[in-house]
């Protein structure tokens, strides 16, 4: 009989994770949330500001939309999908891609009153920054 054996996330990954999050996420206004998780939706990290969110069921969500995305975008003839967002009443949320030797999903839960695009600059600059 098979076991399944669990993928473990190594412990730099997720440190580097924090560090990112913390440098470059946290001192933006309106952020919320914000977590890393592998492309399959787990979790490798998250940065609670203002949430009680379960992380565990974002970071799936987070890896099956950004999946999607990159299907709707091969689907119309574009090469891939680097970012989605969604706005809501209460605010925004940004899925970005994030490519490097350990290829992640970056959710920002942000509010109404953050700035879309000092947001948008952070999921980029983790976009670039993680593991590169």
């Amino acid at each position: 009989m098979k076991t399944h054996t669990p993928f473990v996330i190594p412990a730099q990954v997720i440190e580097a994770g924090q560090e990112i999050l913390k440098r470059v996420v946290a001192p933006v206004a309106g952020v919320h949330i914000a977590l890393l998780c592998t492309p399959d939706g787990f979790e490798i990290t998250a940065l609670r500001i203002s949430s009680d969110l379960p992380t565990e069921r974002l970071s799936a969500m987070a890896g099956s939309l950004m999946a999607m995305a990159k299907a709707v975008a091969n689907e119309i003839g574009q090469k891939d999908c680097r970012r989605l967002t969604f706005e809501t009443e209460s605010g925004t949320v940004v899925f970005q891609a994030v490519n490097g030797s350990f290829p992640a999903v970056l959710c920002l839960v942000v509010d109404q009153n953050a700035l879309l695009g000092r947001a948008l600059w952070a999921a980029g600059e983790v976009s670039t920054g993680f593991m590169a």
